[in-house]
């Protein structure tokens, strides 16, 4: 097999315009897959690409500005994402410290206290129990903590209250952890969020998947969730469904899943800076109803119904009152 051959930043724009792309202004083009990469550009044109009969990935309509407002719509929306999902995740482990630290400080530690024993043996949640114990050690060590440092916070010198626990375990720790809660004890922890314990483990595993994408700034407006997390039937007139009958697995019902939990953790969330890259993909895009089916809107006027905008006050002026 023949060794790929190096191309200049000039034969890689070629490569793009032998391919049907159209380039528009090159030294900007130049400039953009020197400073950002061909593969990276690549990987966000995809969608917009068909492969013919020839194996060949060939182009229709698309601009090399297009490929570039996805690049960069990726970039805002992974920043806003990481935002809210954050806001998400403090929300989560202060609820859950709650809940298991009205039964006392160290609660936690015995698993047999607050997990499900109908599910998992004692064998098991052992296990996972020698398992925390083991994480906690490991992180303690490397934190800066002063509260972690002094002693009256700690049992037996080494484990810290569960009020200090849930700041130094990742979202991943909590999602596990939560895989192992009593009904009873995730029931408590679901009803703040206004949905069932199923739902909240299932909304909760996908956004620790796009949590993780957008940290290591992989691509999340294309992305395709392996498993779909658990739908509520209002979300339906919103997501793209397929001639099969299936709902999208792709960013727009994550965006769902945000916006449900944001709202009942501040009402007030401004979702802008998440509606903005979206809205100024679609509306820059030729087809502007295939490129919300590309995100799983069901079109592009549902990315404005699931984010409308706030109306802004008015205030009136009482003319009495005036100087």
């Amino acid at each position: 097999m023949e060794e790929p051959k190096p191309l200049s930043f000039e034969e890689q724009v070629d490569l793009f315009e032998s391919r049907g792309v159209v380039i528009g202004k090159r030294d900007i083009a130049i400039r953009h897959i020197r400073d950002i990469g061909y593969y990276k550009l690549k990987s966000f044109s995809l969608p917009l690409s068909r492969v013919n009969e020839n194996k060949e990935r060939k182009y229709t309509d698309v601009t090399f500005q297009d490929i570039l407002n996805r690049f960069y719509a990726d970039k805002d929306l992974r920043i806003s994402l990481l935002h809210s999902i954050e806001d998400i995740e403090v929300s989560i482990k202060t609820k859950l410290a709650y809940i298991l630290g009205k039964k006392g400080a160290y609660y936690y530690l015995n698993f047999a206290n607050w997990c499900n024993r109908d599910k998992y043996c004692k064998y098991y949640l052992e296990d996972k129990q020698n398992d925390l114990k083991h994480k906690i050690y490991n992180r303690m060590q490397r934190s800066a903590s002063i509260e972690l440092k002094d002693k009256k916070n700690l049992k037996n010198n080494q484990y810290p209250t569960i009020w200090l626990l849930v700041e130094i375990l990742t979202f991943g720790d909590i999602v596990e952890l939560l895989d192992l809660m009593s009904n009873k004890n995730l029931k408590a922890l679901a009803d703040y969020y206004n949905c069932t314990p199923d739902q909240l483990k299932s909304w909760l595993k996908s956004l620790k998947f796009i949590r993780n994408n957008c940290a290591h700034n992989s691509t999340v407006i294309d992305i395709k969730l392996k498993t779909s997390p658990m739908m509520l039937e209002e979300w339906k007139e919103y997501l793209f469904i397929n001639q099969k009958n299936e709902v999208t697995s792709r960013l727009a019902i994550i965006l769902c899943i945000i916006k449900k939990m944001m709202l009942s953790i501040n009402p007030d969330y401004n979702f802008g800076k998440i509606y903005g890259p979206i809205k100024t993909l679609i509306n820059k895009s030729s087809n502007k109803n295939q490129a919300a089916n590309l995100i799983g809107f069901s079109s592009a006027g549902t990315v404005v119904d699931l984010f409308p905008k706030k109306k802004k006050k008015s205030y009136k002026i009482n003319k009495n009152n005036k100087k």
